[in-house]
Parts: structure tokens; C-alpha cells; sequence
């Protein structure tokens, strides 16, 4: 076990990449596009609430995120 920060939101997260089948991320469907626009715009695993809002409010021509990518320095 693991404990993150979500580089989304800021929140402290509890991350079993020691165990993916064991995570909570893997329990949260996310769409292909969904799944690449996490990886092009963020560097570490996502907390399970942005996962579920991703989730919720990704389309076709993009997502409306509440927060934006924290700024690499």
C-alpha cells in the first residue's frame, strides 16, 4: 500500500499499485479516450473521486474537469 497525492485535486489517497487487482481505480470503468486523456495530462495515479468524475463527465470531444492539471515546473 500506498499513500499518493492526487496530482488533480491535491487529496490524499490510499494507491495498491502493489496489487492493482486489489484497487480501487480498477473498480472505475473508464473509457479508452478517458483512459489517454489521463495519461497525456497527468504523471501519477489519479484519486478514485477525479477517476469517477472523468468517468461521469468524459465524451467524445473531451472532458469538463474541475480542476486542471497541476502546472509541471
Amino acid at each position: 500500500m500506498n499513500m499518493k497525492k492526487c496530482p488533480r485535486c491535491a487529496s490524499q489517497f490510499t494507491c495498491r499499485e502493489d496489487r492493482i487487482d486489489l484497487c480501487q481505480c480498477s473498480r472505475i470503468y473508464l473509457e479508452p479516450k478517458a483512459k489517454d486523456y489521463i495519461r497525456d495530462n497527468f504523471n501519477n495515479c489519479l484519486c478514485p473521486d477525479c477517476l469517477k468524475e472523468i468517468s461521469l463527465n468524459f465524451s467524445g470531444f473531451g472532458v469538463k474537469p474541475k480542476y486542471k492539471a497541476a502546472k509541471k515546473l
